[in-house]
């Protein structure tokens, strides 16, 4: 992934913290808290401070770049934002292997709500529970 490509198109300074940032999210084959990707980024940029990720991550999110989950535990966890997806996912919480549906299962109560006049702009639809390996 082009981290600088898609930092430069979306209208973001590019710095060495912030392509950090983004490519340990984006490499990532699991969610990951902001601690995590703290640890990640100060392995790969070990000037990094902690206030540097969580301010990044904020400008990351508002940007539409990345997405954040809200997990049972109640932390919240980030992972790259796909485009054109509704960001649908299936994780595990043992592991924390994030997995994207390849369809919506919102569709048809989108379809009703504008039926009665609501516009719904977006959604996100989460499911948790053990994959395969962590339910053995």
């Amino acid at each position: 992934m082009d981290v600088e490509n898609i930092l430069r198109q979306s209208n973001l300074k590019i710095t060495p913290q912030r392509k950090t940032i983004l490519k340990v999210i984006a490499e990532s084959d699991i969610i990951l808290d902001s601690q995590e990707i703290y640890q990640e980024s100060a392995r790969l940029l070990p000037s990094i401070n902690p206030s540097t990720v969580y301010r990044n991550l904020d400008i990351l999110l508002q940007s539409g770049l990345i997405c954040k989950i809200n997990t049972q535990e109640n932390s919240a966890k980030y992972r790259i934002r796909e485009q054109g997806s509704h960001h649908h996912h299936i994780i595990c919480k043992k592991c924390g292997t994030s997995i994207p549906l390849d369809f919506c299962p919102m569709e048809e109560l989108d379809n009703k709500l504008e039926k009665i006049g609501f516009t719904p702009t977006e959604h996100r639809f989460e499911i948790f529970g053990y994959c395969q390996k962590c339910s053995k």
